[in-house]
């Protein structure tokens, strides 16, 4: 790393270093087309019939809804730094130009950049499309070549996400902590490219594919030893982004990949939506059924949503559905207090407390989507907390040892973020304490000479 004059540079490294072996793509199935089932119920609708009291919930809602109340914070004192990441650019000085739309395209078998054959997506999205190619300069190895879109706003995450992955790479260049490696990146036809080593099927995909083969099939796979095995990984790779002032901001079941389903072994990916310390913190991110109750609230936050975020994947691991499935943000608030009891007073007077909260405390909604008009309290079903769907669902002849998990999860899952554990004190966890974190392949490095890791990009 280079530095002048209050410039960090970031620039990656020209030689690609493979911390993974390539294996079979058993595990690469189709992403999910439905959410996970919600076969349990939580929630229950009170509605409100007192005109007077209906008249005060709407009065304190507002004339606008959650969705369009966002909390910014901003640090007070944001350090003056520059960074610096010299970037490739390639393009044909006889067609230079911009693209007539904002998706990239390839013909089938397209060479991307100089380097990077073209032969299939693996998913896509509203930031970005993630294609399959082969490195055609490295033994042809697999990579998932991420495009952005050709609009500012994503051109901006792109190389904020490159940013973060640069930073990831300068403090563990073997990439011996369970973070998605990125290998390179370019301007290429108007568009940002992101290189990353290819890994196998998300989590998610993974147990829905279990689904489909049984009703035994995710549990004996998604038992107390593959989810200690996951749990240590992330905390490891969480605990590792908070010491470099990173939060992923969003954790979840499709941003986990497979590295080796057999040894459970697992990666962190997508960093599109990760938040430097100093950055401004906004109280809208994180996918809604994994979002921390301090973000929905607009409090303050830390690298701890993502520690509650973890819990979420842990528990939908093993139950197959997260308790906090709901297509309503005021719905997700409401499960929270069901299964984890009621928030402290501090949170519930932050700043949009008073749109989620009664004056009694509990979680209201005013006309919901998929109710009659009208006010509505919304209140837990017996049986709901934590602990309890836990024991209900779980066969510990099948899973392992419940009770000790359930304690995990819960500690994991605590409402206030001052009481939550950072990620380096929930490895402290007892439950952990059975759990190692496995032995990482060697590097394999490419047959060719590679110049050293000071050399930029941009000298190709």
């Amino acid at each position: 790393m280079m530095r002048r004059a209050g410039v960090t540079d970031l620039t990656l490294p020209k030689d690609l270093i493979w911390t993974v072996p390539v294996t079979p793509l058993e595990e690469q199935l189709p992403p999910p087309t439905r959410a996970p089932p919600q076969p349990i119920a939580i929630l229950n609708r009170v509605i409100v019939s007192n005109h007077a009291a209906k008249a005060a919930l709407r009065e304190r809602r507002g004339e606008h809804g959650a969705a369009h109340r966002v909390v910014s914070h901003v640090s007070s004192a944001p350090p003056e730094l520059r960074v610096m990441m010299s970037i490739p650019t390639i393009f044909n000085p006889n067609l230079n130009g911009m693209e007539p739309i904002p998706d990239f395209l390839p013909r089938p078998n397209e060479t991307v950049g100089f380097n990077y054959k073209v032969d299939g997506v693996l998913g896509s999205g509203s930031f970005a499309t993630v294609f399959r190619a082969v490195h055609e300069g490295a033994q042809n190895r697999p990579v998932a070549l991420k495009c952005l879109k050709n609009a500012k706003e994503t051109v901006d995450a792109g190389l904020g996400e490159a940013r973060v992955q640069s930073m990831i790479r300068l403090h563990d260049p073997l990439g011996r902590r369970h973070i998605v490696r990125l290998l390179d990146c370019f301007y290429y036809r108007e568009h940002l490219f992101l290189v990353y080593e290819c890994l196998n099927a998300s989590i998610l995909a993974h147990y829905m594919h279990l689904e489909t083969l049984g009703p035994r099939a995710r549990a004996e796979y998604w038992h107390a030893g593959s989810i200690g095995a996951l749990t240590i990984q992330m905390l490891d790779a969480l605990a590792f982004l908070a010491c470099l002032g990173i939060t992923h901001c969003d954790v979840k079941t499709t941003n986990i990949c497979i590295v080796n389903a057999e040894r459970r072994i697992f990666k962190l990916i997508d960093f599109g939506s990760a938040v430097l310390t100093h950055d401004a913190h906004m109280s809208y991110l994180q996918s809604r059924w994994y979002r921390a109750p301090e973000v929905i609230l607009g409090l303050n936050w830390t690298p701890k949503i993502d520690v509650w975020s973890l819990g979420c994947v842990a528990i939908e691991a093993a139950l197959g559905f997260l308790p906090f499935q709901f297509a309503s943000t005021e719905l997700v608030l409401a499960a929270q207090m069901a299964t984890r009891g009621p928030f402290p007073p501090w949170m519930m007077e932050g700043p949009l407390g008073s749109i989620y909260f009664s004056g009694s405390g509990c979680v209201y909604e005013v006309d919901p989507s998929a109710a009659a008009p009208g006010a509505y309290l919304l209140r837990a079903e017996p049986n709901t907390t934590l602990p309890e769907l836990l024991a209900q669902q779980l066969d510990p002849a099948i899973f392992g040892d419940v009770l000790s998990f359930s304690h995990f999860a819960e500690t994991l899952l605590t409402l206030d973020p001052d009481v939550r554990p950072t990620a380096a004190e929930a490895l402290q966890h007892p439950w952990m304490a059975s759990y190692g974190l496995p032995p990482i392949d060697p590097p394999i490095v490419p047959a060719t000479p590679t110049l050293s890791d000071e050399v930029p990009l941009t000298a190709r």
